[in-house]
């Protein structure tokens, strides 16, 4: 019967299944696509929701950015701070574009553009405030710079008051050291001011910057030595630069404040609580979404349910259909089959006699076991003769390939055998060659090298000679020329002590008056000892300079005494002066004449001795050059002894190589003749 057929069984089966199938797919798809609507707006709304927190990340880097350029030191943290703003910034205006792009709701969209809105504001007053600390800190180099020539300058000031030497030196030196102090008080205030914000330091600065001025006015006018005055009066200016400075720094830095304050902070904060609400808003979205995916998906799991039921009751009678009426037989004819594999060829085939699709295989199998049986035979037979064949053949082709083999190669270890004995021997030789080279160099380098020490010596005493000659030449030219003016300064001199002696009479007669001077000044201090003595406790000053005064009139009577007995002896050696230069004059000409001798004589010899020089120091070059190809050859001999050497190591080692090979070679000809 035709329901006796696997196939047909199989394909009722199918045909249902597919029915059932068929159902469950139409509810999957429904239910899908229902819930793949809903999954898509969850999805909007989850991204749009990871959207806006990241763009609250980016303010947030927005906001550490402008921290950073508010606390920033140099004008590379700031520049570093606007671009990881610029950055952040970009970023952010990405997000919320996408954000207004996918938005769903006219909610969503409303929120992101409030948020781009103020983003840009914010961007604004950030942008500001990286300016306004750009000028900060450009004045604060200013600030510096300027306090940097304050110390020059009050240095400079320091050592002026020091040279000048004045009795209120103390004084000044502390009004200095008041100035100083106050002008580095207007620096920590303006650095504590930047630090904490506190604005009652401006008025403190400025009431340090006029301690400051009144210190250094004070101690200006107390100054009586000029370039003490001109020291003092360059730190006045500087205190002015410092407080303007430090003004322009503070209103900045107080605008920057007020922007944080009035603008930046509040529009972050706003930008904040949009980010928040627009999250709420997908979050919203998010959570009514998956609930009308549940509830579709609970009605489209019941419908599936019935479907499955179905299915399943299929399911468990084919199996078992499957299992008893297909799986068993075709396990025992599988075991038949493995038997055959195996070759046992004369194994029952089970299942034979049935009318369905297995009782097919089972005579087909037995018919091809049968042919089998007469094939394994017919091979069997074949295969003796083709390995007797083989294996004759197999022997006259290894032979002969042996003594190819043997002829090819055995000839090559010859050889090479021959060339390595030959190497080994020019090794040998280029080794001692090259140790005998490297001796002779060392030997020929050592000879030069003293000869060219001695050279050098020689040519170093050469140029000393000559310099002496040339210092002696020129020496003699001087004397020569010395004892010329010599002659003339004796004549000059003549005449000089001549008008001395005259001068000395004049000088007597200015002694005569100093002494007159002196005794009247001791006359008029013993008048204002009198008149200091008569003004009591108020004239004690004036006393001590009267008695001061008085000695020193007694002081200069008694050098004026002594001036004349001096001036004196002057008129009496005077004369003696004029008798002795005569006759040293006359020596004088003498002795240029002999020394315009020798001069000659020295140019003569000056000139010889160069030309000694300088051929002794071309000698010294020469051997300058031989020592150093000497140390090239050397190191040449050197460098091809260690070549040598190598190629004596490699030449023995491939000796003992070839004899191995020739070695193995025979074992292995031997191995191949007997297989």
């Amino acid at each position: 019967m035709i329901l006796n057929r696997i196939g047909n069984k199989l394909g009722l089966a199918g045909v249902a299944g597919i029915l059932l199938a068929i159902g469950m797919v139409m509810n999957q798809t429904a239910t899908e696509s229902s819930v793949f609507e809903a999954n898509r707006r969850a999805g909007v709304q989850q991204q749009i929701s990871a959207i806006a927190l990241k763009a609250e990340s980016e303010m947030r880097n927005m906001q550490l950015a402008v921290r950073g350029v508010r606390l920033a030191r140099t004008a590379e943290v700031v520049a570093k701070g606007r671009s990881q703003f610029g950055i952040a910034r970009d970023a952010q205006a990405k997000l919320l574009d996408t954000a207004l792009a996918l938005a769903l709701e006219p909610q969503s969209k409303e929120l992101f553009g409030n948020i781009k809105t103020k983003t840009e504001a914010y961007a604004v007053g950030a942008d500001e405030q990286a300016k306004l600390m750009l000028k900060v800190l450009e004045l604060n180099q200013k600030r510096i710079a300027v306090f940097d020539q304050w110390d020059a300058a009050l240095g400079k000031s320091l050592a002026a008051l020091a040279s000048a030497g004045a009795s209120n030196r103390a004084e000044i030196q502390n009004l200095l050291r008041d100035a100083d102090g106050a002008l580095n008080a207007v620096q920590a205030g303006g650095w504590r001011f930047f630090a904490t914000g506190e604005t009652d330091q401006k008025g403190k600065l400025v009431g340090k910057a006029g301690v400051s001025s009144q210190s250094l006015k004070k101690a200006r006018d107390l100054a009586e030595d000029k370039p003490l005055q001109d020291a003092i009066g360059v730190l006045s200016p500087l205190v002015g630069q410092v407080v303007a400075l430090t003004d322009e720094v503070i209103e900045a830095d107080l605008l920057k404040n007020k922007i944080s304050r009035e603008q930046t902070i509040p529009t972050a904060n706003a930008v904040a609580e949009l980010l928040s609400s627009a999250v709420a808003v997908a979050q919203k979205a998010v959570t009514e979404s998956a609930t009308d995916v549940s509830e579709k998906m609970r009605r489209a799991g019941q419908v599936a349910l019935g479907f499955g039921c179905a299915i399943i009751v299929m399911l468990i009678g084919s199996s078992a259909f499957s299992f008893f009426g297909i799986a068993r037989p075709m396990t025992r004819l599988n075991g038949a089959m493995n038997e055959m594999a195996e070759g046992h060829l004369d194994v029952v085939i089970p299942g034979a006699n049935r009318g369905d699709e297995i009782g097919d295989m089972a005579k087909t199998i037995a018919v091809i076991r049968n042919n089998a049986e007469q094939k394994a035979r017919d091979e069997a037979e074949a295969k003796v003769r083709q390995d007797q064949a083989l294996a004759e053949l197999r022997k006259a082709d290894m032979r002969k390939l042996a003594d190819s083999f043997e002829s090819a190669v055995g000839e090559i270890v010859e050889t090479v055998s021959s060339a390595s004995t030959e190497r080994e021997a020019s090794a040998n030789t280029l080794t001692t060659t090259a140790e005998r080279s490297q001796e002779l160099a060392t030997v020929v380098a050592a000879a030069s090298e003293e000869a060219s020490t001695n050279v050098q010596s020689v040519a170093s005493a050469t140029e000393e000679m000559s310099s002496s000659v040339n210092e002696i030449s020129r020496q003699v030219q001087d004397s020569a020329r010395m004892a010329s003016e010599a002659v003339d300064q004796a004549r000059t001199t003549n005449d000089r002590v001549s008008e001395l002696s005259q001068a000395a009479s004049r000088i007597g007669d200015v002694v005569e008056l100093i002494n007159t001077i002196a005794g009247q000044t001791n006359l008029l201090a013993l008048n204002a000892t009198i008149e200091a003595a008569r003004a009591g406790e108020a004239g004690r000053g004036f006393a001590v300079v009267a008695s001061e005064v008085k000695a020193l009139a007694e002081q200069t009577a008694k050098a004026t005494g002594e001036i004349g007995l001096q001036i004196s002896g002057i008129q009496s050696a005077t004369q003696e002066s004029v008798n002795a230069i005569k006759e040293i004059s006359g020596t004088i000409e003498r002795l240029s004449e002999i020394s315009s001798t020798i001069a000659a004589a020295v140019e003569e010899q000056g000139a010889a001795t160069q030309e000694i020089s300088r051929n002794v120091q071309q000698a010294a070059q020469g051997t300058v050059q031989v020592s150093s190809n000497i140390a090239d050859v050397q190191r040449g001999a050197s460098e091809t002894g260690s070549a040598s050497s190598q190629v004596l190591s490699a030449a023995q080692s491939l000796s003992g190589d070839s004899s191995r090979l020739k070695l193995e070679v025979g074992k292995f000809l031997n191995s191949v003749r007997a297989a």
